[in-house]
């Protein structure tokens, strides 16, 4: 566990392990003499006391014979469950008191009392980071969130390892606390990840894929921090004093970044960067403290690979020129469509929803194909306006891909299709056109380079 020098009164939470809190705690509470020997002693044999129980519950009392790994395991869990409950209830020199007050078997009990909360938790934010997530074609980003973190909720065990992380997590985020363990780690994770998707959301999810792909072509398959690119770019941006909320930047732009700093002193090319710092929280009217703290901590973390591209001459890699190149072909792979008996039942019960809301429920839930989004718009069961509610409920290259499915160039104005069919088509076509040129013009193209 390692030697404590430290004050008797100088007690700072950088002395406890976040992975072993419980034993560092108890280490450092013996050590500054606030805990005798015998107390030690006492608290050691209640640990035991709760492990025999729960190796009760672990054999369902068929035996309390186990092998070491397994006890070893458990009382990991122990230790965390307990330690968890104390950090989140008292201070270093509060925690003697917790401990004597309460003893072991209570505070292990609050420990999963509390685990089972913030594990509810989680799982709400993990809803919530769903339905908001990032359109991008990044595969670690949607692997992460589709698949890797709903797999903790269903792996993590409470009772006898709630200091394991479980599920899948290959989306690295830009500020990874992994010192933590256990529901503390996913808590951690789950709430940054969902502060990079809040930040992102500030710009067109069009121009951060173009981004992407200025970073590297094959960015998608790469693991690599979306938050951080766009973040860093638009320091960028705000650095060479443009005022929109863009994330363009061209060569020209990065020689005047260069310029502009290249005779500052460390200190005041510091304060000029932090400037910056102030200046994107301003612009983008960041009020949540968390999200201010955390866009603050990535940028301090970029300023020597800021210095260092200036010296190298590389800022390239830093301040990326986003790729609007037209001409990627966009292979498009559909979902598997439901049976025809199945989607008539679907359509029936959409017919019926008085709320256009629950007929967009309905639809997101039980459709996981382009070729069934389709006929469901044409199918009579989405009336009038409702079609701009359900066109509002779809990103821009899922418009993209329905724009696929509408009669282009001389067939535009024809009576092409049902009158279904052309009903949502000149809905949609009416959708389009409510955006701006360049946003209507984008997914134009994008609908042009989707080869379905």
């Amino acid at each position: 566990m390692g030697n404590f020098i430290i004050d008797k009164d100088d007690l700072h939470d950088d002395l406890l392990d976040d992975e072993h809190y419980l034993q560092s705690l108890l280490h450092v509470l013996y050590t500054k003499e606030l805990l005798s020997m015998k107390e030690i002693e006492n608290i050691q044999s209640q640990l035991f006391s709760i492990l025999t129980e729960t190796l009760g519950y672990y054999t369902r009392n068929e035996s309390y014979s186990v092998r070491v790994e397994v006890a070893d395991k458990i009382m990991l869990s122990i230790y965390y469950t307990i330690g968890l409950f104390i950090k989140n209830n008292s201070s270093i020199k509060g925690s003697k008191t917790l401990i004597n007050e309460k003893g072991m078997k209570n505070l292990f009990t609050e420990g999963e009392k509390l685990i089972r909360l913030k594990y509810e938790e989680c799982k709400c934010l993990l809803k919530h980071i769903q339905e908001t997530k990032l359109n991008t074609n990044n595969y670690a980003y949607n692997d992460t969130i589709d698949y890797g973190l709903p797999l903790f909720f269903d792996e993590y065990d409470i009772r006898f390892a709630s200091h394991e992380a479980a599920g899948s997590i290959d989306y690295p985020l830009a500020n990874d606390e992994m010192k933590l363990v256990g529901i503390e780690y996913m808590e951690d994770y789950l709430n940054k990840i969902n502060m990079e998707n809040e930040f992102c959301s500030n710009f067109d999810i069009i121009e951060i894929e173009a981004l992407l792909k200025g970073f590297h072509k094959n960015s998608y398959h790469m693991l690599i921090n979306i938050f951080q690119i766009v973040l860093v770019n638009y320091l960028g941006v705000i650095l060479i004093g443009k005022k929109e909320k863009s994330l363009d930047i061209t060569r020209n732009d990065r020689e005047y970044i260069k310029e502009s700093v290249l005779n500052l002193s460390r200190n005041d090319f510091i304060e000029l960067v932090m400037e910056a710092n102030d200046k994107i929280i301003k612009e983008l009217s960041i009020v949540n403290k968390s999200l201010i703290d955390y866009i603050t901590e990535s940028i301090l973390k970029v300023i020597p690979e800021i210095e260092n591209g200036i010296k190298t001459d590389t800022l390239e890699n830093i301040f990326i020129t986003p790729d609007k190149s037209q001409d990627d072909v966009i292979r498009y792979e559909d979902g598997e469509s439901v049976e025809n008996d199945i989607f008539k039942s679907i359509t029936e019960e959409i017919r019926d929803c008085n709320n256009v809301e629950d007929k967009i429920k309905i639809i997101r839930e039980e459709f996981h194909s382009l070729k069934d989004l389709v006929d469901v718009l044409g199918a009579d069961c989405i009336f009038g306006d409702e079609f701009t509610h359900v066109f509002k409920a779809l990103d821009d290259f899922e418009i993209a891909l329905l724009l696929k499915h509408t009669p282009q160039g001389e067939f535009m104005d024809s009576d092409y299709g049902t009158e279904s069919e052309r009903e949502w088509h000149e809905k949609l076509k009416v959708y389009l056109d409510s955006f701006d040129e360049d946003r209507k013009m984008e997914i134009i193209r994008i609908s042009q380079g989707v080869e379905a």
